[in-house]
C-alpha cells in the first residue's frame, strides 16, 4: 500500500502564502469586451449553493446586456449536486456517445476531437462547481471538451493541475477542505468531548449525533469515503473499519452535500461532516458551529468548469468560462457566503478563510478520481456498511 505524504499547511501544499490568502487583491478590473456578440441561450449545470449558483449568473447576464447594449441574451443555471450534473450529463450525451462511435472511427488526434465536437449534441453548455471526484470520473465518459483554461501565474498551482490532469478539459475556480461542523451549544448541552479526530466519531458518546451525505448522491460524501479510507497512511483496512464504525453513530445520510452542517448549525444534530467554508460562513452568521479539521488529515475539494461535449452554445460556453476566472466573479461568491480559496491569484480569499489554513490535508491517491475505483467503494459501502442496522 502506498504511504501517503501529509501536508500540515494549506499554503506549504498549494502554492499560497499568508500574505495571499489575507492581503486584498489590487489588479485592475476587466472590461469584459470579450463578451461582446454574446447572444442567445447558455444552459449550465451547477454544483453550488443555489445563492452562488444564482449571484455568478446573474452578474453574467448583467454584464452581457451593459456590453453588447442588449437583453437579447440569457443564461441560466439548474442547481444539482455535482454526482447528479454528471449522471444526468452521461445520460443525455448517451445518443451522441453511440454516434460517435460509428461516425469517429476512423479519425484519430485532433481530427477525432472536431468529429466529436459535431456530432455530439448536449441539452446544456456548462457544468461549473461542486466538488471535482465526480468531474475527474466523468471524464472517462468523455463529458467535456478542450478548452483553454489559463495554467500559468494567473492562477494557483493546484488549479492549473486540475486543467493538466483533465487533458484541458476541466478549469478550475476554488479549493476548500473537507471538516467536521460541531454544534458547540449541543456539545455543552451533552457535555461530552469535542471530536478532534476521525477516529473520535467512533466513540459510543457520538451515537446518532452525525450527519454526513449519502454516497450515492453526493460528491461531498464520496471526498468524504476517500479521506476516511486514506487517513490512516493509506491502509484502506484500517479506513473500512472506521467507517462502519462511524457508520454506527450516524443518524442521517443525507442527498445534498451540506445538508450536514446545516443541521448541526441549526441544533438538529451535534456534528455535520461537510466543507470548511460552509461552516465558517455558518458560524460568521452567528449560529453555534465549530470547524474541525480532524488530526488524522482531510482532503480538499476543487471546484471545476467543463464545457460539455456539443454545447449548443459554444461562444457563450467559452465567454462564461473566462468570466469564471475573473478576479470580481470569484470575490463575489463572498457575498453569499461561498468563503473557498479562489483560483485567480489576484483575487482576495474571503474574511474568515484563513480559519481553514492550519488545516492537515492529505494528498490523494489517483486510483480515487477513477470511474472503476469509485464505482467499486460507493458499491461496497451500499450493500455491505448501509444495510448495517444502527
Amino acid at each position: 500500500m502506498q504511504s501517503l505524504k501529509k501536508s500540515k499547511l494549506i499554503p506549504a501544499l498549494l502554492g499560497l502564502s499568508s500574505c495571499l490568502i489575507l492581503t486584498p487583491a489590487n489588479a485592475a478590473s476587466s472590461d469584459y469586451q470579450y463578451l461582446k456578440g454574446i447572444n442567445g441561450k447558455l444552459v449550465t449545470y451547477c454544483g453550488a449553493e443555489s445563492a452562488a449558483c444564482a449571484v455568478v449568473i446573474d452578474e453574467f447576464n448583467r454584464q452581457v446586456a451593459q456590453v453588447n447594449g442588449t437583453n437579447q441574451f440569457e443564461a441560466k443555471f439548474i442547481r444539482l449536486s455535482t454526482s447528479e450534473m454528471m449522471s444526468r450529463i452521461k445520460g443525455e450525451l448517451e445518443k451522441s456517445a453511440r454516434a460517435a462511435k460509428r461516425k469517429c472511427k476512423s479519425v484519430t488526434d485532433d481530427a477525432l476531437e472536431n468529429c466529436k465536437e459535431k456530432v455530439y449534441k448536449s441539452k446544456v453548455d456548462v457544468a461549473f462547481y461542486g466538488t471535482d471526484d465526480p468531474y475527474k470520473t466523468a471524464l472517462q465518459d468523455d463529458l467535456f471538451s478542450q478548452h483553454k483554461y489559463p495554467v500559468d501565474e494567473s492562477v494557483q498551482p493546484w488549479a492549473s493541475s486540475l486543467t493538466w490532469d483533465s487533458g484541458n478539459r476541466l478549469g478550475a475556480l476554488y479549493m476548500g477542505v473537507l471538516g467536521l461542523g460541531v454544534n458547540t451549544d449541543l456539545l455543552t448541552k451533552l457535555d461530552i468531548p469535542k471530536p478532534m479526530c476521525w477516529k473520535d466519531l467512533e466513540k459510543p458518546a457520538y451515537k446518532n449525533q452525525i450527519v454526513v451525505a449519502n454516497w450515492n448522491t453526493s460528491g461531498t460524501a464520496y471526498k468524504f469515503a476517500a479521506t476516511m479510507l486514506q487517513a490512516f497512511d493509506g491502509d484502506q483496512e484500517k479506513g473500512w473499519d472506521a467507517v462502519t464504525k462511524v457508520h454506527q453513530n450516524v443518524s442521517q445520510y443525507t442527498k445534498s452535500g451540506s445538508k450536514g452542517v446545516k443541521m448541526a448549525a441549526a441544533g438538529e444534530t451535534l456534528i455535520g461532516i461537510g466543507f470548511g467554508h460552509d461552516i465558517v460562513d455558518l458560524r460568521q452568521k452567528g449560529f453555534p458551529i465549530e470547524m474541525i479539521a480532524p488530526c488524522e488529515g482531510t482532503l480538499y475539494e476543487v471546484g471545476p468548469v467543463g464545457i460539455v461535449r456539443g454545447a449548443p452554445n459554444r461562444a457563450a460556453a467559452e465567454a462564461f468560462t473566462t468570466f469564471l476566472y475573473e478576479k470580481e466573479t470569484q470575490e463575489l461568491l463572498a457575498s453569499v457566503g461561498s468563503l473557498q480559496f479562489p483560483s485567480n491569484t489576484s483575487a482576495a480569499a474571503p474574511k474568515g478563510s484563513e480559519q481553514l489554513t492550519d488545516a492537515k490535508l492529505i494528498l490523494s491517491d489517483s486510483r480515487y478520481s477513477t470511474k472503476s475505483f469509485k464505482n467499486a467503494i460507493i458499491q461496497k459501502w451500499t450493500n455491505e456498511i448501509f444495510p448495517i442496522s444502527r
